[in-house]
């Protein structure tokens, strides 16, 4: 079973894992939900790589319903994502904002597909269609924050009202 506590924790959302061997089980997911309720954000991410700079890491990730993930793309990274729990509409763009692909996941229960890679720099971003999404992100190392570009169409989190508006439109989009 999984243990984290402070000394493992980088901030509110992120905590990290030293250990050799990692496994876990849907109770520990249902404790990484319960870590997530408690956040400003209600996101959490636990690391199981052991610092920013090993070459493979690999998170497990936990966002609400509606949770916001501006679209971005990364540069000479491959991610892939694999859905542990939840449904999400993954959507590719392309460089103008046009949507290129929108991908209906869930887990590996579902009939729908729970594995999406991207091997190339593709804006992409989630729409949470569960109350929470949990799923493993796999990308290359070590971490770079320029190596994530911001889609400069989309509204950062930070204004409440446009990105409500870009998620309404986006949302129209897909059901048309």
């Amino acid at each position: 079973m999984l243990v984290l506590d402070n000394k493992n924790r980088e901030n509110e959302e992120v905590y990290y894992t030293s250990e050799k061997t990692i496994s876990l089980n849907k109770e520990d997911m249902a404790s990484l939900i319960g870590l997530a309720r408690d956040t400003n954000r209600k996101r959490v991410r636990l690391c199981c790589h052991s610092s920013m700079e090993e070459k493979v890491h690999e998170m497990v990730i936990v966002h609400p319903k509606n949770a916001y993930v501006r679209p971005h793309k990364h540069i000479n990274k491959a991610e892939s994502m694999i859905v542990l729990q939840g449904d999400v509409d993954y959507v590719t763009f392309d460089t103008r904002g046009n949507i290129e692909e929108v991908v209906s996941m869930s887990d590996v229960n579902s009939a729908k597909p729970f594995y999406q890679s991207i091997r190339s720099e593709i804006f992409h971003t989630l729409l949470i269609r569960s109350e929470w999404l949990v799923f493993l992100e796999i990308t290359e190392g070590p971490f770079n924050k320029g190596d994530t570009i911001c889609a400069e169409w989309s509204p950062e989190e930070i204004n409440s009202k446009e990105v409500a508006h870009f998620v309404e439109n986006l949302n129209r989009s897909i059901r048309n």
